[in-house]
């Protein structure tokens, strides 16, 4: 009742397009008053999640943490599903992996070339 498995896709037009990410989501006692725990069980090059698929998202973050937030709206956020799974807007400080997140912001070319690697690896068949 309180770990939940989750199943995304990549969305159309990001180096994740056709990838089929699985999440686990660890609700806490006292949940909605704490946030629970999203973390990929696929792996995944994103700035936002660790190697361990820990997932950095203000969000996430207990003091930001709002209880009127749903399952539903944690897995359509711009970070999991909805549009691009990363956004302009990463910023400095956001990360988990800052090396990531430097070459998202210098160069997205190989940043896509690696997050399309990790995906054709690790989340699609074949």
């Amino acid at each position: 009742m309180y770990v939940w498995a989750a199943t995304i896709t990549g969305p159309s037009g990001t180096p994740y397009e056709g990838g089929v990410f699985n999440l686990r989501i660890i609700f806490p006692p006292h949940f909605p008053w704490k946030p629970p725990k999203v973390h990929f069980r696929t792996p995944i090059f994103h700035p936002n999640v660790s190697d361990h698929g820990n997932i950095f998202h203000p969000m996430l973050i207990p003091n930001m943490w709002r209880i009127a937030t749903s399952v539903a709206q944690m897995l359509l956020h711009p970070l999991v599903a909805e549009g691009d799974i990363v956004r302009e807007e990463v910023a400095e400080g956001d990360v988990v992996r800052e090396e990531v997140s430097v070459m998202y912001r210098k160069d997205r070319t190989s940043y896509e070339e690696l997050a399309r690697s990790f995906t054709r690896i690790h989340a699609m068949d074949g």
